[in-house]
Formats: structure tokens, sequence, C-alpha cells
């Protein structure tokens, strides 16, 4: 896959200037994707309404995410597509993913941020994937932290999506 270029467009899950539009060419062709970085919403043009894309992805995905869906025709115009919240995984940083708290009327964003297991503790944590082998952070679920469901990139922010990492220069 090769990313043939981005930019930023009007989401039509909210209606902000910050949504992040980036094409891929594939070996099935080309496709778009957003990423609202306002509210978090995510689709791509494999998405439309009866698509094969969207039956496996509301297979795969959990009740909320299903329940939170929009539908919207994409930005620059075309077939109707499902537009769903985003669900981050970064094993070295944490998570973003949309929750309901218990006597909560609305859902929030929820960033859990991955923190070291001391070389004592790592046995408790097996990596299913590599027997023998234990993790060496895990998520942090007693210190979370929410933002409004129109915050997702202050949640991003949190997590630590756009730091740069250092790297080492070998000049």
């Amino acid at each position: 896959m090769k990313q043939l270029g981005d930019k930023l467009v009007s989401s039509p899950v909210c209606d902000s200037n910050a949504c992040y539009e980036s094409i891929f060419q594939t070996q099935e062709g080309e496709i778009k994707t957003w990423l609202c970085m306002t509210s978090g919403y995510t689709s791509n043009t494999t998405m439309t309404l009866d698509s094969e894309a969207l039956k496996k992805t509301l297979e795969l995905t959990a009740d909320l995410i299903k329940d939170l869906r929009q539908d919207h025709i994409p930005p620059g115009g075309g077939e109707k597509l499902a537009w769903f919240p985003t669900v981050i995984t970064m094993p070295e940083k944490g998570m973003i993913f949309p929750e309901i708290k218990k006597g909560d009327e609305d859902w929030k964003w929820t960033v859990v941020k991955a923190v070291d297991i001391s070389e004592k503790e790592q046995p408790k944590y097996p990596d299913p994937n590599n027997p023998g082998t234990f993790y060496k952070k895990r998520m942090d679920m007693e210190n979370m932290k929410r933002y409004d469901k129109l915050c997702f990139m202050d949640a991003a922010e949190e997590l630590g999506m756009f730091k740069k990492e250092n790297i080492a220069n070998e000049n």
C-alpha cells in the first residue's frame, strides 16, 4: 500500500475543518480514508452502506461503537458511507476509545496510558502470542482521563500522538 496524498477537509460528522483525508493505492485500487480530529469519527471509501467491508465491520465491532455509527456523504461527495468513532491502541503509549460511564447520559473519549511493568511483576502479564515472554507495559485503568465527544484532538494529545520521538542522529 502506498500513500498518494493527504490534506485537511471539512468533516461531514461535525462540520469542523480538521478532518484528515488520506489517499492510498492498494492492490484493489485507490482508497480514501478520513479521521475527524474533532469528533474522532473515521471512515473510508470501502464503507459503503451495502458493502462487504461494512458487514464485516459490524460483525467484529463492539455494540457501543455500532450504536454510535453515523452515515454521511464523504468530503468531496460520493456514495454515503458509514462513519464510526475510532479506537486507537498504541502499545507503548496507551489507548483512546469511546465509553459511556455508568450514570452519564452521553459518551466521552477515554484515554488510558501505558505504564511500565516492573521486572518482578512481568510474570503476571504473559504475552499469549510469544510463549515464555511477558509484556513490559500495561494499560493504567486506574488513572483514565475523559474528554467530551467533540474533543478527540485533546484526547489524542493527552496520549502523546503528536509528540515526535527523539531519533538519535548518527552523523
